[in-house]
């Protein structure tokens, strides 16, 4: 049996092997998106939000697209952030429409519905787009999926996928003893008809799952898709990086030699799955709030909304080298919406 740290070697070993993929790389700017904003590559244009600003700013807007960690509470998603269910009040006693957008795969909407309680607010899942519901609303009412999907990722994604009655499997602990051995490898089971093969962050990633995935993918039909993948590791302390979703992904994508359509930020068809629930939502008049830059920034920008960088998670002007991540506004806390 593979060890978990030769396995995880041989998946960072693969996704090395394409440093340079990002994606969907090109996005169409949807109708009723702002105008494209002149920027320049350097922060000093970028107008920070304070109090004294803030009717201003809150006059502009009616929708608000809220990132979750880092923003609503911390990216270890334990730390709070002061103030932030009375500034969620404040904000709806004022008649603003609040989506939260997240690329966090690991939970269904039910579960961020207890978390955002536990944070000290309430939230309608029909107002919740994490990547997982996502994933699933686009295969079943935009791909229109009508057979198997395989998952390479958690229960949070099977559960998305269960709602919208697609059946699927896969998530979880592989059923198979792991092997590279070609024999035991051939006496897996393998189900017909899967017409889709769904990845996201997976605890239980390993060998089986890579060459599973890629035996279904070698059919051209099979729809390939991905919940998100802005960062392939993260360093978490001194000589410690941890894989990510992209990661995965791409442990999975090189061997394929296929791309993924990606529904999480900061590609747009997360905003198709906006606006499936919501058709109704004027991008002329809505702001994205978020705390990174690749994501949520990027995301504003390719959507054509406004955007605001908070620096309560991993967001930093001194990160800004683009116009892709070039943010209109910069709050140090979603904090400030509770003086309003």
């Amino acid at each position: 049996m593979l060890s978990r740290l030769t396995i995880g070697r041989i998946c960072w070993e693969l996704a090395a092997q394409c440093k340079s993929w990002t994606g969907l790389v090109a996005y169409n700017r949807p109708a009723g998106a702002r105008h494209s904003r002149p920027f320049t590559t350097d922060a000093s244009n970028v107008r920070h939000l304070t109090q004294n600003n803030l009717d201003h700013f809150l006059q502009s807007y009616d929708t608000f697209m809220l990132d979750c960690d880092g923003t609503l509470y911390g990216t270890d998603h334990v730390t709070e952030i002061p103030n932030v269910p009375e500034a969620i009040y404040k904000l709806r006693t004022i008649g603003k429409h609040l989506l939260f957008v997240t690329n966090n795969s690991m939970h269904s909407n039910e579960r961020y519905v207890n978390k955002f309680k536990e944070v000290g607010f309430e939230a309608n899942e029909s107002d919740i787009f994490g990547v997982a519901n996502a994933a699933a609303v686009y295969l079943r009412h935009i791909a229109k999926v009508e057979g198997k999907v395989y998952v390479v990722g958690g229960q949070g994604m099977k559960q998305e996928l269960d709602k919208y009655r697609l059946e699927s499997f896969g998530a979880g602990p592989d059923p198979d003893q792991a092997s590279w051995d070609p024999k035991q490898l051939l006496q897996m089971e393998f189900r017909d008809n899967v017409q889709a093969v769904l990845v996201g962050f997976d605890e239980h990633f390993h060998y089986n799952k890579i060459f599973k995935a890629l035996s279904y993918l070698r059919d051209p039909k099979c729809l390939y898709v991905a919940t998100n993948v802005v960062e392939t590791a993260v360093k978490i302390g001194s000589g410690r990086v941890q894989p990510t979703t992209g990661a995965l992904i791409q442990a999975i994508s090189v061997p394929a030699k296929r791309e993924p359509l990606v529904v999480g930020k900061p590609g747009t068809l997360l905003l198709d799955c906006i606006r499936h629930k919501h058709p109704d939502i004027d991008l002329s008049r809505t702001v994205f709030i978020g705390d990174g830059l690749r994501s949520d920034i990027a995301f504003a920008n390719n959507i054509g909304v406004d955007s605001v960088l908070v620096l309560t998670g991993s967001g930093a002007l001194d990160k800004i080298d683009g116009p892709d991540v070039k943010p209109t506004y910069v709050m140090d806390s979603f904090e400030l919406f509770s003086k309003i």
